[in-house]
């Protein structure tokens, strides 16, 4: 017998020790008591020399080599690297339900059927060239491929695939969103018939389970899917790809650990000694700094395929043109309706309008929790109209007289994507009484099958206008589309975030990218109170280097990543001085610590959620700095209060 330790999925424990036959080893399934219980459990150490009293013997073997053994490293960096325990971690690395006996079906035996590859230009040729000389050699290597919209990074995946496929590895393909994984997935079926698979949320537990096992059973040569699929064992792996590797969807937001899918991308690709490729129109600064930094390896794309033309982008002074679609916008749209082509809008704010207010008495109408406006939403599809939270979702039904002075005088302030909506069915509808709008944002993507019924609506022409949020900026290729409006290019900018300019930069770029992507030249207009902001400026001329230049002093001086790393501690609980008093015992626990700057504890932007009370403190470290040092935070418990852990946010409110 020898010593072991397992990780449990969904406990907050690293490590429980057993005693266990000497055949188990490092990455087994074995079944374990825990409490009065049996669990599923993975092998992290064999020979173990933590000293435990009263070990209990494991149960059952389930599988041997469950989990390869780079996995288990990956895993334990995460955990390390996140902080978070190592349950934890399984919990979101093994979809549920994994953990058990899986009788193999019959392996697959179709073919594979390569279709041939397009004739690469010549800055896709040197690409392809340089990423596929270091799948040669074996070795780990980070590439980063920038191409603006349109400049064909998508073929440069594609045969750089070819070629691991050719010698009989695989390739992972990371998505941001589930909505944008059939996108993706029909151009890899159309090169790679019968041998490419896509795993997602979507799918049900059956059907995800099966799908899981049929990749680590090798069955399956590319495996497409969101941040998840950075956790699948995949034997022979050889290639990751990273798409559109800027985007925020990698981040997890909600549950421990809070991890970013493309740094573990990257971990993995080192751990497994393998290439991974990130791809991006708009690269995420830190990315960006490691390229420039040699961390990684540079390839630029600086035209589109067939040397098309990106589109010519003109700024609206909204100061000096008034109404929510500018006459000038306005006209354009008109204009394209009337040469049968399409126009997508952009603002990043749904709903009707974003408050209700009474004019005669200045009363707003706000959420009962949050303190912040209810945004109106007019009725749709069986729902009734109503007043809703973005933050807390807590809704009430539609009001008409003002509660404080009982006048009918409410109007409704600002515009959503419900009343641009509205405005511009009555404009496309001048011009052609047929013409129809599609909208696609939240409210749409949470009913299943929306989201694919609008996108497949505006790609056959049903529809001449597309509306929507940060949903319509993803890598969508319509050809037919010449005119992208920016509703309001502003709202970004106004959060108090140090990503601001560089989230606005990247929204308005990749929007403005689906203009003029097919025969037809297109053209953007970006309405906005700034046109003078240097993010807003780069972005209108498609110059991510020139943006890159202002931003990085910015950071630098305000020691802002990547010239540090950030970890944000965020307590939250019913009672505000409870909250308030564990957010300054943490603090306290934290000033001893060398190389920790502490900012806090402050008020969170949304400081009142629901019935919880939340507020912050921000630790900015080196990029050196050991993660372990903080894992006490990890033990610390407080009656009434939860304290989560992000490593790296996004946000910093």
């Amino acid at each position: 017998m020898v010593k072991i330790d397992v990780a449990i999925p969904k406990t907050r424990f690293d490590m429980l020790t057993y005693d266990a036959p000497d055949t188990v080893g490092v990455g087994d399934l074995v079944q374990v008591p825990l409490r009065d219980a049996e669990k599923y459990g993975i092998v992290i150490r064999t020979y173990s020399s933590r000293k435990v009293k009263h070990i209990k013997k494991i149960h059952d073997i389930i599988e041997h080599q469950f989990l390869p053994s780079p996995l288990i490293q990956l895993y334990s960096w995460i955990a390390d690297y996140y902080l978070a325990h190592m349950g934890e971690v399984l919990r979101l690395a093994i979809p549920q339900k994994i953990l058990r006996r899986h009788e193999p079906t019959l392996q697959r035996a179709e073919p594979l059927v390569v279709r041939e590859p397009l004739i690469p230009n010549p800055a896709q040729a040197a690409a392809i060239q340089d990423i596929q000389a270091a799948l040669k050699q074996r070795t780990y290597g980070t590439f980063l491929l920038y191409g603006i919209t349109g400049s064909g990074k998508t073929e440069v995946y594609l045969q750089c695939t070819d070629n691991v496929l050719a010698r009989g590895g695989r390739v992972l393909v990371l998505v941001p969103e589930i909505s944008m994984t059939p996108l993706l997935f029909d151009r890899f079926k159309e090169r790679f018939s019968g041998r490419v698979i896509t795993i997602h949320s979507s799918l049900n537990q059956t059907q995800r389970r099966n799908v899981w096992y049929a990749i680590k059973r090798g069955e399956y040569d590319v495996i497409i899917g969101p941040r998840s699929a950075v956790f699948i064992p995949v034997p022979g792996l050889e290639l990751v790809i990273v798409d559109e590797e800027h985007d925020h969807s990698y981040k997890e937001h909600e549950r421990a650990p809070r991890y970013h899918a493309r740094d573990v991308a990257v971990m993995r690709a080192r751990l497994e000694n393998i290439v991974a490729v990130l791809g991006s129109a708009t690269p995420q600064i830190e990315s960006y700094h490691n390229a420039m930094a040699g961390k990684y390896r540079l390839h630029t794309l600086d035209q589109r395929i067939d040397a098309k033309a990106l589109p010519g982008i003109q700024m609206i002074d909204l100061r000096k043109e008034k109404g929510y679609l500018s006459p000038r916008l306005e006209r354009s749209i008109q204009e394209v309706v009337e040469r049968n082509e399409q126009v997508i809008l952009f603002l990043n704010r749904r709903g009707f309008a974003p408050h209700l207010m009474c004019p005669s008495c200045g009363f707003v109408a706000k959420c009962p929790y949050c303190g912040l406006p209810l945004v109106y939403h007019k009725p749709e599809q069986k729902r009734r109209a109503s007043l809703s939270c973005h933050i807390c979702k807590y809704k009430r039904e539609k009001i008409s007289i003002c509660p404080q002075c009982s006048r009918t005088t409410l109007l409704y302030r600002g515009a959503g994507t419900q009343r641009i909506e509205e405005i511009a069915t009555r404009i496309v509808q001048r011009v052609n009484p047929t013409a129809a709008v599609v909208r696609l944002d939240r409210d749409i993507a949470r009913k299943k099958g929306r989201t694919e019924t609008v996108l497949s609506a505006f790609q056959q022409g049903e529809a001449c206008v597309l509306l929507g949020t940060q949903l319509v900026t993803k890598g969508f290729h319509f050809p037919g589309v010449t005119l992208v409006g920016v509703v309001n290019a502003d709202l970004m900018l106004h959060l108090p975030d140090f990503r601001s300019s560089e989230r606005t930069f990247q929204l308005i770029t990749q929007v403005a990218g689906r203009s003029g992507r097919g025969e037809r030249p297109g053209t953007v207009l970006i309405q906005t109170y700034h046109p003078d902001q240097y993010a807003i400026m780069c972005s209108q001329l498609q110059d991510y280097p020139k943006f890159y230049a202002e931003e990085v002093p910015v950071r630098r001086e305000l020691r802002f990543p990547p010239f540090s790393r950030l970890i944000l501690l965020r307590i939250k609980g019913t009672n505000e001085d409870s909250v308030w008093r564990e957010a300054r015992s943490i603090a306290a626990k934290l000033r001893p610590l060398s190389g920790v700057q502490i900012f806090g504890p402050n008020r969170s932007l949304y400081y009142r959620v629901r019935k919880y009370h939340r507020v912050f403190i921000l630790l900015k470290v080196a990029r050196t700095y050991r993660h372990s040092r903080l894992r006490f935070l990890l033990s610390h418990r407080a009656k009434g209060c939860a304290l989560e852990i992000d490593v790296d946010p996004l946000e910093t409110f």
